[in-house]
């Protein structure tokens, strides 16, 4: 096993030209030019895993080849728009398109933001300069060039400004500070990766622990279907991604994890607090226990995920990993691994401490019957130390041979906590206990700030104090009085920090020197922190410039300058936290729906370098044109062009209202005409009259159908995905596109009349697992009074904003334009709400006729923001007329518990809604009536919440001025109970405007009917008198549970009077309905099935 401690081929690299000084060195690789192939080019690189660029993809073949494992996302570029489409045709052939692509690009500049790359392989030498592919290439990336003798290799080095994070505490002694000063206040996207959310904000966090080791991220995922986990198991997962590019490398099942065990607690306080130590990395190895209980700790290859050792002598029982010089300390319990909270007691700690050495993989030595307090295990310069509940206590690390011990009796409380910290030879330890003082020496006093918020909770014995000792012979240096954790409501330890010399701690804005405890520093935030609410449930972290707290988001404190700054639309998962390493912030998914319409989801990772400046920075002339014409005829088809308003479904979700409504009338009794297969997932289609449209989003391609036989005519491919069906309009095509660019074809012949590129650049970022532009642009644009509109971006807070266009439809001409960035705060000044904010995400426009709305955002008909005032804190907005809202945004498919849809004229701001009319999780509506299903009508403590295979889900019609109301404090609306019984049974906060969390919004009036049905409806669409409905079936096999919630049952449709909810038929689906699968046209039904199938059902054959 000796291998297991020789560096990676990667990491000697690094370190080699890092020793030499060099940003890299050419080195003649044997291989020719003329023979050279994917296999050879990986073994000469090293590179196993990540994002590789092609220059000079030819035909294509080797560009497939690069791209035969899926551990490689590949992009081939190219001058010649000939050799491109060649190449692409060769792709897709092998039918991996969409993961490995090409593209365009001017032969100069590469379509990629800073260290993104890992691999470069440059087979046409002569084009790009050598520093733009060192600007391009990630630390450690490979740049592999052609030369006339053979190929070359240079390696990027690891810069020195840079950390890594490969504990939970980010290394072994527990100071949680990254040496990394790229870090900063986060303005840019790097990469964006799943889970969007995690399960829900009462279930344990899905993500359990994170690290970063040797350019790769780690993480313990849970990836079970999201908004659902009552009788449900989880489905974690070891996941590693490339730090840089975020490409996903390996997963690996975890076994029997599960939250219950060992507290039999199934709520979000059945989490284990010690989970986060469970998972350390270094640049070759991960070590992990696979198991949840009694599990040994496991060896992984960090490149591939196998596993090399399956169980490490003497650890089973692990729950706590540290790796420091070689040796892995493990500290085992036989209590079952049970949750921190629940065993920290000083008899209930029957703990053992193993030191096993990586390089040999034997144990060097073993201590039992000892107890060990969670998070008291930390280790430096050839010493470990832990804490016994009694005292503290050194240990030589390479012999278990005791060098010191200090006495402090500890007692726990709620909120106190553990924190060791080992530093430049001093031990920092902060915790609550009746200390032993010296004689001289005056019992520190407990803060009144401490006093305050302990106040109506259980008695605390003893104070906190911060203790400093001597890691050399255990002296007591000095103490100070302690400080309350941040976020001491979620139980978890005061933060404790070392940098540059000064100690950090707690809720307190002194920073003091690490050997004397003297005042060295004091920082002013002014209103940097805002009020009301709980500190977030993780600890803080830190980096060399900037603490990084836990209010809201992250709020940066800037520790040398005054350069402070918060970001509450940032929200990173209870009791893990955000990461800051790799000169990136990663912010992994949370569980929170505070700030809704502003608040960024999705697995994040952020740089402090916004791309806008650059692009903005770069001058017209070295910029592509906006708008460029395509090879067709301007000439269209007024017959062709014509919409048929009663039969047509010209766009997603039929109109500008979005109302999921036609008058064709579709017949009950459906036989299946035709079913196509084509790349999945395929979203709803669009029709008009005999032509159908549909996208194949992960293939980048608009494929034209005869909408009578399935018949395909033709199709157009675009340089990235197309998330949303296209818009037809007087015999165009117009959509858009994630590579940042609006397309309009010929909708007969899907010949290209324009592209707008609404990009500022062409700069990609990853994005769940593909490229694509840093400002990409939804596929269903709206078009209103021959304007079509759009926003391009990813949020007002990243990368220069949202961009929102207004283009001339027949030729792309520029009308109007708008930008969204912010609003940053003044933190000096300007006082943070803790649950509302301003700012915006990209989303569908929507109309109502007249102005358009994206999300919060109301404009009018030239993208002039029209202002709107709060209700109340909690950020409801009067929008003034009724209108299709999604609060999550229309494409997001998730089921996440807190989201929903609501027809009115209310943006809902931070209020849940299952007791609303006209809401809930799909919505549809016609000039009188809106019909709705609700999945979410019941409630677990915080959250609305479902249970399985138990009532099913509510289906229900209101009139369409039935409006959802908010309780107020005069009693001037008063709400009447409708939902079944249980749901008022349910735990929960009553109230209304300006109770967070409380009941929400309400009704005033009765349904027009509802019931409750055995079918999760994942798709409705309403066509004359009859609803139709498609879903699958509200049960839970046992061999299977999460089959049903993640698309591998056969699905159902369904059909429902409209006029009172009567099932009228029911028919079998080969496969799971697409979220939002469903359109109707000319008297047929289609629907879009996971499996890629596209279905068309009329009554007779035609």
């Amino acid at each position: 096993m000796r291998h297991h401690t020789q560096k990676s081929h990667r990491q000697n690299r690094i370190g080699r030209w890092m020793a030499a000084g060099f940003l890299g060195l050419w080195v003649a690789a044997p291989a020719l030019a003329e023979s050279v192939t994917a296999e050879a080019i990986y073994q000469a690189t090293g590179v196993r895993g990540g994002l590789v660029v092609h220059i000079g993809c030819g035909d294509g073949q080797l560009t497939a080849s690069l791209g035969a494992s899926s551990r490689y996302l590949v992009q081939g570029l190219s001058t010649d728009p000939e050799e491109l489409a060649q190449a692409r045709e060769t792709i897709e052939a092998k039918g991996i398109y969409g993961r490995v692509t090409v593209r365009l690009f001017d032969g100069q500049r590469l379509p990629y933001v800073d260290q993104l790359v890992n691999l470069v392989v440059v087979s046409d030498p002569n084009k790009v300069p050598p520093a733009e592919i060192q600007r391009v290439l990630a630390p450690g990336g490979v740049a592999y060039v052609r030369a006339p003798d053979g190929w070359r290799t240079t390696v990027k080095p690891w810069p020195p400004d840079i950390d890594q994070w490969s504990h939970f505490l980010h290394d072994a002694s527990g100071n949680a500070v990254a040496q990394d000063r790229q870090v900063g206040p986060p303005k840019g996207l790097r990469w964006t990766a799943g889970p969007r959310w995690c399960r829900s904000h009462e279930w344990p966090s899905s993500v359990m622990a994170l690290v970063t080791a040797g350019g790769r991220l780690v993480g313990i995922i849970d990836e079970g279907p999201i908004g659902v986990y009552e009788g449900l198991p989880q489905k974690c997962r070891l996941v590693a991604r490339d730090a840089f590019s975020g490409v996903l490398l390996w997963k690996v099942p975890l076994r029997d994890w599960q939250p219950q065990f060992g507290t039999g607690k199934s709520g979000r306080w059945g989490i284990h607090h010690t989970i986060p130590r469970r998972l350390v990395a270094d640049a070759d190895r991960v070590y992990v226990t696979l198991r949840f209980l009694d599990s040994p700790v496991s060896v992984l290859d960090a490149a591939t995920g196998r596993v090399l050792i399956e169980a490490l002598p003497g650890t089973t029982g692990a729950d706590e990993l540290i790796l420091s010089n070689g040796v892995l300390f493990v500290k085992c319990t036989d209590q079952r691994s049970v949750a921190a909270m629940q065993r920290f007691g000083r008899d209930a700690l029957h703990d053992s401490l193993v030191a096993v050495d990586t390089k040999t993989g034997k144990q060097l030595w073993r201590k039992d019957n000892i107890r060990i307090a969670p998070y008291a295990l930390a280790a430096l310069a050839g010493r470990v130390l832990y804490h016994d509940m009694d005292a503290l206590v050194c240990l030589d690390a390479r012999t278990g041979r005791q060098l010191w011990r200090s006495e402090w009796p500890l007692q726990w409380a709620f909120g106190g906590g553990i924190t060791l910290v080992i530093h430049d030879g001093v031990v920092l330890f902060h915790a609550r206990g009746q200390v032993p003082q010296p004689k001289a020496a005056e019992k520190p006093k407990e803060p009144a700030q401490s006093r305050k918020a302990r106040k109506g909770r259980r008695r605390q014995p003893g104070n906190l104090y911060m203790t400093a000792f001597s890691l050399d012979d255990g002296r007591l240096l000095w103490q100070r009085p302690g400080h309350p954790s941040l976020a001491q409501a979620c139980i978890l330890p005061t933060d404790v920090f070392v940098t540059d010399g000064v100690v950090w701690y707690g809720q307190s804005f002194e920073g003091y020197d690490l050997h004397t405890g003297e005042v060295r520093r004091k920082v002013d935030v002014g209103n940097l922190i805002s009020p009301g609410h709980h500190y977030r449930c993780h600890r803080a972290k830190a980096v060399a410039r900037y603490l990084i707290w836990p209010k809201r988001g992250a709020e940066f404190i800037d520790v040398t300058d005054k350069n402070h700054m918060r970001h509450d639309w940032l929200r990173s998962p209870c009791f893990t936290g955000l990461l800051p390493a790799n000169g990136l912030l990663y912010v992994p998914p949370s569980q929170c729906f505070c700030y809704p319409g502003v608040k960024v989801s999705g697995f994040l990772a952020l740089s402090s370098r916004s791309a806008w400046e650059k692009a903005s920075g770069a001058g017209e002339k070295s910029q592509p044109q906006p708008l460029q014409r395509g090879p067709a005829s301007t000439t269209l088809d007024s017959q062709a062009s014509a919409v048929d308003p009663t039969n047509d479904w010209p766009m997603y979700r039929h109109d500008n209202r979005r109302s999921g409504a036609s008058r064709t009338a579709v017949p009950i009794e459906l036989t299946q005409q035709w079913g196509a297969r084509l790349v999945e997932p395929v979203p709803q289609a669009v029709v008009v009259g005999d032509r159908l449209w549909v996208v194949e989003k992960n293939v980048h391609r608009v494929r034209c159908l005869d909408a009578k036989s399935g018949k395909a005519l033709w199709t157009f491919t675009v340089e990235g995905r197309i998330d949303s069906p296209p818009t037809f309009y007087r015999g165009l095509i117009l959509f858009g596109g994630r590579d940042g660019c609006v397309y309009c074809l010929r909708a007969d012949d899907g010949r290209l009349l324009w592209r707008f590129r609404a990009a500022p650049d062409p700069r990609q970022v990853v994005s769940y697992e593909q490229l694509e532009s840093i400002w990409p642009v939804h596929g269903s644009v709206l078009v209103q009074d021959d304007v079509v509109y759009f926003a391009a971006g990813r949020s007002s807070f990243l990368d220069g904003g949202l961009l929102v266009f207004g283009l001339e439809a027949q030729t792309g001409r520029l009308l109007f334009k708008n930008r969204l960035e912010g609003p940053w705060p003044n933190v000096k000044t300007e006082v943070g709400r803790p649950f509302a904010m301003e700012g915006a995400l990209p989303d569908l426009f929507v109309s109502d006729g007249s102005s358009l709305y994206m999300g919060r955002i109301k404009f009018d008909a030239k993208l002039n923001r029209i202002p709107l005032e709060w209700g109340s804190s909690l950020g409801e907005l009067d929008m003034g007329v009724d209108h299709l809202v999604a609060t999550g945004g229309f494409l997001d498919d998730t089921g996440f518990d807190r989201l929903f849809w609501m027809y009115s004229r209310w943006w809902p701001g931070f209020y849940f809604a299952q007791h609303a009319p006209k809401s809930g999780q799909l919505v549809v509506f016609d000039e009188s009536t809106t019909y709705a299903v609700k999945y979410f009508y019941r409630r677990t403590m915080w959250s609305p919440a479902f249970y399985p295979q138990t009532r099913g889900y509510l289906l229900f019609a209101d009139d369409n001025d039935n409006e959802p109301a908010l309780e107020d404090k005069q009693g001037t609306v008063k709400a009447i109970r409708w939902l079944p019984e249980e749901s008022y049974t349910d735990k929960y906060r009553a109230g209304g405007r300006g109770v967070e969390k409380g009941t929400g919004w309400v009704r005033t009036r009765p349904t027009k009917w509802q019931e409750l049905i055995p079918l999760r409806i994942r798709a409705m669409v309403l066509a004359g008198p009859y609803l139709f409905v498609a879903g699958v079936p509200d049960q839970v096999p046992p061999e299977d549970p999460l089959a049903p919630f993640e698309g591998r049952v056969p699905g159902k449709l369904q059909v429902f009077s409209a006029a009172d909810g009567k099932l009228l038929r029911s028919y079998d689906l080969p496969a799971s309905p697409v979220f939002d699968g469903l359109s109707a046209a000319h008297g047929r039904l289609y629907l879009s099935l996971k499996d890629g199938q596209l279905l068309c059902f009329s009554r007779t054959a035609e």
